[in-house]
């Protein structure tokens, strides 16, 4: 295998719009196979998750999948959550057939567990972000919210990931 670092389409998070940039990623040259170094994977989805909570046009049905499975609920768990069967929840997810209402909802969702991890957990995984600037900038958009949906590029380099886990980035491979 040969190795270099450049960028790397992170669709193991289950969202083509995630490129990880300058990160290591390995080539075997026999059998084209490519194995990146996905860096500090809990503090990356936790990236990926402010991103999304911030951006300004609706949620994707895959950013809203995303979403749940980082906060821990399966589908008839969060369809329970927000008062709908989980034949819907699977709607929202696959077709983009949820509105303005139901993306709001999560993204508060999603809020509501962050806080709760940066201020319940001695050791939490996001060390530089404090509950009021979450706060502060998911108010700021859940105040501009377009009511169209658009599959934006999120380019996260490391750097991102260290300032946000608290220091240096840790390598890991990821699990298939």
């Amino acid at each position: 295998m040969e190795g270099r670092k450049g960028e790397y389409r992170y669709r193991e998070s289950g969202l083509n719009s995630v490129v990880l940039k300058d990160i290591l990623v390995f080539h075997c040259t026999k059998c084209n196979a490519v194995v990146p170094e996905i860096p500090a994977a809990g503090v990356l989805h936790r990236v990926i998750a402010l991103r999304l909570l911030w951006k300004k046009t609706l949620l994707t049905g895959g950013e809203l999948r995303f979403l749940r499975k980082l906060i821990g609920y399966s589908v008839t768990e969060f369809g329970k959550i927000m008062g709908s069967p989980k034949s819907v929840v699977s709607r929202w997810e696959n077709h983009n057939l949820h509105g303005d209402g139901t993306d709001r909802i999560v993204r508060l969702l999603v809020t509501a567990k962050l806080i709760a991890e940066i201020a319940g957990q001695p050791d939490t995984i996001l060390k530089n972000v404090t509950v009021e600037e979450l706060t502060t900038e998911v108010e700021k958009s859940l105040k501009l919210i377009q009511a169209r949906r658009a599959n934006e590029k999120y380019e996260i380099p490391p750097e991102e990931i260290a300032r946000l886990g608290g220091g240096e980035v840790a390598h890991e491979v990821p699990m298939n």
